[in-house]
């Protein structure tokens, strides 16, 4: 988690990126995923919607934030069926994954950009919790699937 005011910037298209802002503190963090659900090997790395959402709201209660005091900004869970690696689903899963870690925490503050077929860049400013959002056509053929 960022100690001061800074800029974190994703690139997100079948994944999903989550902003948390303590409104409060006036501070936040970002966490990024790509797939909904844990592999078979078990792994549980950020790459998986669900250490990723835990590990950021983690990351921002052990830093003093109360769950009652965040907003939440997802974006992300584009479809693209003509790229490289296309998973059908995928991207919707995610964001259903998504929204429904969040409420098993609790987080009723959240507000979207999702769906859709074009990719988006996020830029998200830590210490205002100010989010600037483009939607863009292209993206590398290697963002888009499993992210």
């Amino acid at each position: 988690m960022p100690q001061g005011p800074t800029t974190l910037c994703a690139i997100v298209s079948s994944g999903a990126a989550v902003c948390g802002f303590d409104t409060v503190q006036r501070k936040g963090a970002m966490a990024h995923f790509c797939l909904p659900y844990r592999g078979k090997d078990g792994s549980s790395t950020a790459l998986y919607a669900g250490p990723a959402i835990v590990g950021l709201i983690r990351m921002l209660q052990q830093n003093g934030s109360q769950l009652e005091d965040l907003e939440i900004f997802m974006a992300g869970g584009a479809v693209n069926e003509r790229a490289e690696g296309f998973v059908k689903g995928l991207s919707e899963n995610n964001i259903k994954v998504g929204l429904e870690i969040l409420g098993k925490l609790g987080l009723a503050k959240v507000s979207m950009d999702t769906g859709g077929t074009k990719g988006r860049k996020v830029i998200f400013n830590t210490g205002s919790g100010k989010i600037a959002l483009q939607k863009v056509e292209s993206l590398r053929s290697s963002d888009w699937y499993p992210c």
